[in-house]
């Protein structure tokens, strides 16, 4: 028997969304599209208002850098970021859907009713030391931790980080050792870079490491880390480098320069269960299946893990802007169900990633939620975006589900591919791997 976990909401994506990287887009419409095929019906919890506590962060992450992050002038619109009209752009594409079909529309209309509502939810039970906080941070320099750049402050940035990562931690309050399977999903977690000091690549709380570390507590012993985002999982890796009970397996993009530029066959050796997959430009399906079928599964089962974390970043696919790899939604999707199916009695965490077009996103996470219930699902080559609030999105794509995968699609881009099956080989000798896979 399995249970499914999902934590997702029209709330939770909307605040989701303020992260700059996410163009105001990403997580709802990923939301809306899940929603649109009803496959919220088919999970057995949905946790819908999700949040955690400033605790919480400091079980991970320093007191200075937590000060900072939490301060409560920043939960509030900044004078550079009083402009609401491109966060809500979907907003008024939504609230004119529900005015032409008659329909209703509970979407928050600004950022301050968004926070209203995040402050209904916390029920202002604040801890002693958040009550009295003196907000020393404040008088710290912001470089210090690395909270510009990629990483800026913006606005509400507080009740960012306590509701996305309160959904991923919730999560694990589903999840218990002998008990039945639990498959738990947060599209908007998997903050892979956060490190414990500072923000790191769009990442501001590792919400990952917060989450192993209380499974950890709840008794789980051996837990597999796996990362098929472009970029190596550093925040991770650096977190449980010297850890025997947690693996951290990245398979990432490795080039000079390149984010974060560490992931190499000897960063891994500096770590215990440290396993890096460093691969190349123009990264296929066919090539991505023999890494899983010949690396990542051998490597796994050295683990025998009792729990599984994936994060399953999507910036290496087809239609993604930067144009690295050229990996299907299809071919991506299927290798992480690969491994809830052949690790059928580990508990699994699904979470987000990079991605960074929007709509390749909303379809990728969909395509990936409904085939964990049904392997025929949306398989038709000429499926069209459903009927929802915000159809009108994938306007430009012709409404088309396979836009960035169908033959002849000018939206499909085929790039050289740089990775060459003896490096697979390489992989294995360096990792000692001499058994095939059964």
């Amino acid at each position: 028997m399995t249970q499914f976990v999902i934590a997702t909401s029209t709330f939770q994506s909307q605040v989701a969304d303020l992260l700059p990287c996410n163009k105001w887009q990403k997580s709802q419409l990923t939301h809306a599209l899940i929603n649109a095929y009803s496959l919220l019906g088919k999970f057995d919890y949905v946790i819908a208002k999700p949040c955690c506590r400033k605790e919480d962060l400091l079980k991970f992450h320093s007191e200075e850098y937590v000060e900072v992050l939490l301060n409560p002038k920043y939960n509030s619109l900044l004078p550079y970021d009083e402009d609401e009209d491109s966060w809500s752009q979907l907003s008024e594409m939504a609230f004119d859907w529900a005015t032409r079909n008659n329909a209703n529309c509970h979407r928050l209309k600004s950022r301050a009713e968004l926070h209203n509502c995040y402050q209904r939810l916390q029920g202002r039970k604040r801890s002693a030391e958040e009550a009295f906080s003196n907000n020393k941070g404040e008088k710290l320099d912001i470089q210090q931790f690395n909270l510009e750049g990629d990483c800026p402050i913006f606005s509400y940035l507080p009740m960012y980080c306590k509701v996305v990562t309160g959904a991923t931690l919730m999560l694990a309050d589903y999840i218990n050792l002998g008990e039945d399977r639990t498959i738990a999903i947060n599209w908007d977690g998997g903050r892979h870079h956060a490190m414990k000091q500072k923000a790191s690549g769009f990442c501001y709380v590792n919400d990952i490491v917060l989450t192993i570390q209380k499974l950890r507590a709840k008794g789980f012993q051996r837990i597999s880390y796996v990362d098929f985002d472009l970029h190596h999982g550093d925040g991770v890796e650096n977190a449980f480098k010297y850890s025997t009970n947690v693996q951290t397996l990245s398979l990432h993009l490795f080039e000079h320069g390149f984010f974060p530029t560490t992931g190499s066959l000897i960063d891994a050796k500096k770590g215990r269960g440290v396993y890096n997959i460093p691969l190349s430009h123009g990264l296929d399906d066919e090539y991505l299946h023999k890494v899983v079928e010949e690396l990542v599964f051998p490597l796994i089962d050295r683990q025998d893990p009792q729990l599984i974390i994936i994060q399953c970043g999507g910036d290496g696919l087809i239609g993604d802007g930067y144009a690295e790899w050229q990996l299907s939604i299809k071919g991506l999707s299927r290798n992480i169900i690969k491994i809830l199916n052949r690790y059928q009695t580990s508990s699994v965490v699904l979470l987000g990633g990079g991605g960074y077009n929007e709509t390749v996103m909303s379809r990728y996470y969909t395509y990936l939620t409904g085939q964990l219930f049904d392997s025929s699902f949306l398989q038709n080559e000429d499926a069209v975006i459903p009927e929802h609030e915000f159809a009108d999105a994938y306007h430009a794509e012709h409404y088309k589900f396979w836009a960035y995968e169908t033959e002849g699609s000018l939206f499909k881009k085929t790039l050289r591919n740089d990775n060459h099956f003896d490096f697979i080989e390489k992989l294995k000798k360096t990792y000692g791997i001499t058994a095939p896979t059964i």
